[in-house]
């Protein structure tokens, strides 16, 4: 969002935000407005996710204008869930709120929503899913391992030995079940070899170096994102 759609990143009020289950959070600038980015914990916590943002909207007050005006909800789609579930559950999440909206949500489209608040006003929001197909080069982790091995020829032998070792281990996929999980384990091993000490910065700075502009063109599904404001 900073690299590709011009968001700033400061430590401006990042003490006090919106936070779903204790999960991390960054809040974002641009112009007057404001992005909150929020982790829930896994794909499976979703739906919690999505449901603490409403229960922030049915609390806010329109006069205020501190409520939700879009959300995004983005997801891979890995081996063990469809696309149509997903939504349907979002769907859910969305009616047990009390929150209408007038078509079935779509995977890469938004919808208009509406729900009312605790002092009865009504609110209008929009509402994007985004579940991003799994494929191997368009998974994150294979993007940045890609960039990360095209700066640095030692740091390329690192990631080819690694992934190699998780191409021939686990062969009866005990552990790595699916696609999703191997790719996964290709990036973590790299960072286990990278910062074995977990140093959060050092990690924090090899990605933010990454040029997620280039991620953007190659994942068009993240284009939806540059109108997060303008819808």
């Amino acid at each position: 969002m900073q690299k590709a759609c011009g968001w700033q990143d400061t430590e401006k009020s990042q003490t006090v935000q919106f936070r779903i289950a204790n999960q991390k959070s960054r809040r974002l600038y641009k112009g007057g407005s404001t992005l909150t980015i929020a982790g829930v914990g896994g794909c499976s916590r979703m739906a919690e996710g999505l449901s603490e943002v409403l229960k922030k909207n049915y609390m806010e007050s329109p006069v205020d204008d501190n409520y939700f005006r879009s959300i995004v909800i983005v997801t891979d789609r890995d081996d063990s869930g469809t696309e149509c579930e997903f939504i349907q559950n979002m769907e859910r999440v969305l009616t047990q709120e009390k929150a209408v909206f007038t078509e079935g949500l779509k995977n890469n489209q938004w919808s208009a929503c509406e729900m009312e608040t605790q002092a009865g006003d009504k609110i209008q929001f929009k509402l994007l899913v985004l579940v991003i197909p799994f494929d191997e080069n368009g998974a994150m982790e294979t993007f940045l391992l890609n960039a990360i091995a095209s700066r640095d020829a030692y740091d390329k032998a690192i990631i080819d030995d690694c992934k190699t070792f998780v191409d021939n281990t686990d062969k009866g996929r005990r552990y790595l079940k699916g696609r999703r999980l191997i790719t996964k384990a290709k990036f973590d091993a790299f960072f286990c070899v990278r910062t074995a000490a977990e140093q959060f910065c050092q990690r924090r700075d090899i990605i933010k170096n990454i040029p997620w502009e280039n991620y953007a063109a190659i994942r068009k599904d993240f284009k939806m994102l540059e109108t997060i404001v303008d819808v």
